[in-house]
């Protein structure tokens, strides 16, 4: 019997989807805001990620807290036949005193918070607000709970740009500092196989 290069390993599949667009997000708005919905196209975008997510099979689909996420959570649950589960810990990145500004609304009206942020857009954080850093923290220790409590399931996860960013900054072993280097846009998927002893990224900002 020829030895196996590899033993078998069991393999955590994770699509990482932000959901649909807003007016906010339309706008550059730095924003946390659970309250905003999502507009008509963001409600097209989700329904386009529940058919493309139907020939992918996810065994359970799970969302964060926010309305505009659990709305597209829930536009996907009904073309999937699955129910959404919201969960704590992977909200937006929370911007504090910046909430609904532009990032040059605030270099012009607050010039030296956003010269003190921009120095370090990592380690410091928006005056009320966190850092890059707590969030990764943050999200790093949510991920790893949930990938534990369902391991070997294939795991549909609507969230947001900045969580997305954190989980792909995590499995990929990156330096924190290549955070912002990411883009995740609205109505996209980033797909993850992660076991005990790696991560595979297969594809990130996908759109159906």
């Amino acid at each position: 019997m020829s030895e196996e290069l590899h033993p078998p390993e069991t393999i955590t599949t994770i699509y990482l989807i932000r959901h649909g667009h807003t007016e906010p997000t339309e706008n550059g708005k730095l924003y946390n805001d659970p309250d905003v919905e999502l507009t008509e196209g963001g409600r097209e975008q989700a329904r386009a990620l529940g058919e493309w997510l139907a020939n992918h099979k996810p065994d359970l689909l799970l969302s964060s807290t926010a309305r505009r996420v659990r709305s597209t959570a829930d536009l996907i649950a009904e073309r999937l036949g699955l129910e959404n589960h919201p969960q704590e810990g992977l909200d937006e990145w929370s911007v504090g005193e910046w909430e609904g500004r532009t990032y040059l609304e605030v270099k012009k009206e607050d010039p030296e918070d956003y010269k003190k942020w921009s120095s370090d857009p990592i380690k410091n954080a928006p005056p009320g607000g966190e850092s890059i850093e707590d969030l990764y923290e943050r999200v790093k220790s949510r991920i790893d709970s949930l990938i534990e409590e369902h391991k070997g399931k294939t795991i549909a996860l609507v969230t947001h740009a900045r969580v997305t960013r954190a989980v792909l900054v995590k499995e990929l072993e990156m330096p924190v500092r290549n955070f912002w280097r990411l883009n995740v846009s609205t109505g996209s998927v980033t797909k993850l196989d992660v076991s005990d002893n790696f991560t595979t990224v297969h594809f990130t900002n996908f759109k159906p």
